[in-house]
């Protein structure tokens, strides 16, 4: 799932002229002197073995070494990501609860499902992780070898051109919504109930196109039974490095990554949060870890927090244009 340009974040400015700062209180500086000093929680939001979880467990192994406590991962799976992120958001704002936030749950459920917390205003951002492209694939036998052709074969035919996604919603469905919109086409989604299920039926030649999870189309495309046309990140994936990006195909300025963060509560001490960014950049700078994730599509990325809060308004602001344009709701 390193893609993003991250901008830093400019402070609010004071209303009273000439008021300072206030420095970090002596208690705050103690907690992060201190910190941590029992087990640190991290709630994911799927089951173990999918990417998200995997860079998660490798990542948590780099702190427990650096902080000499373990840090342990709560695989709390349900509601699109939406029972893990409610869980944390009202956790203790402590440093000891931490949630592995997710494309999906942060920045485009607000907009599909009634939350009784604001991941914009309930959550404190500490560092991202890491981010994948989205693949866009498409059975071999299908006559589309290109996004050129699929364009060409979208537009020929306005409404028949069908693709997979794993759900609607999700943030696959997402980049194929943008796809869409970016290109002028009218295609048909047709949502699975998970990822495995519709690259079946792109295999079958059931559907003719997908926009599915990289990780698990990787080998595939390897074994040539999918046909990669491009992936959406911004550069091309050190996974598929020899497939063109979606902006390199013909839609300039086109990205559209999922992405793994670490979030805390809102209220968790800043200098908590700076220690934990800190620690975090120090585990993902590991040559190993690094070249681990990059097996499964996944891309490393460290970040302030100041530079992850910059990019998660930026992405909540994207994706909610592209949910109103495409009038998505879920029945």
């Amino acid at each position: 799932m390193a893609y993003l340009l991250l901008r830093g974040f400019a402070p609010l400015a004071l209303s009273l002229a000439g008021l300072a700062l206030p420095a970090a209180s002596p208690l705050a500086a103690d907690a992060a002197a201190n910190f941590p000093d029992k087990p640190v929680k991290l709630a994911l939001p799927f089951p173990p073995g999918g990417s998200a979880d995997t860079i998660t467990r490798a990542m948590a192994e780099r702190l427990q070494a650096q902080l000499q406590q373990p840090f342990l991962i709560e695989n709390r799976p349900g509601a699109a990501g939406n029972v893990a992120t409610r869980h944390i958001a009202k956790a203790p704002a402590d440093g000891y609860n931490l949630l592995v936030g997710v494309t999906g749950a942060l920045v485009i459920n607000p907009n599909l499902y009634t939350l009784d917390y604001d991941p914009a205003k309930d959550f404190i951002g500490v560092s991202m992780v890491a981010r994948a492209p989205v693949a866009i694939v498409a059975d071999p036998n299908a006559g589309i070898g290109s996004i050129k052709q699929l364009i060409e074969q979208a537009k020929a035919k306005p409404g028949a051109l069908a693709y997979a996604t794993n759900g609607v919603g999700t943030s696959h469905h997402l980049a194929a919504e943008l796809f869409r919109q970016s290109a002028g086409l009218d295609m048909r989604n047709v949502p699975y109930k998970g990822t495995p299920e519709a690259l079946q039926d792109i295999i079958g030649g059931r559907v003719p196109i997908g926009f599915m999870d990289l990780t698990a189309s990787i080998p595939l495309v390897a074994s040539g039974k999918l046909k990669a046309l491009a992936t959406t990140g911004t550069g091309r994936s050190p996974a598929l490095p020899d497939v063109p990006t979606v902006a390199e195909a013909g839609l300039p300025g086109f990205s559209a990554d999922t992405w793994v963060a670490i979030m805390a509560p809102k209220g968790t001490p800043g200098p908590v949060v700076d220690k934990l960014s800190a620690e975090i950049k120090t585990a993902l700078a590991l040559p190993e870890l690094r070249a681990r994730a990059q097996t499964q599509g996944l891309e490393v990325i460290s970040s302030t927090p100041a530079e992850l809060q910059d990019f998660l308004r930026s992405e909540a602001e994207k994706w909610k244009r592209v949910i109103k344009e495409a009038g998505i709701k879920l029945q």
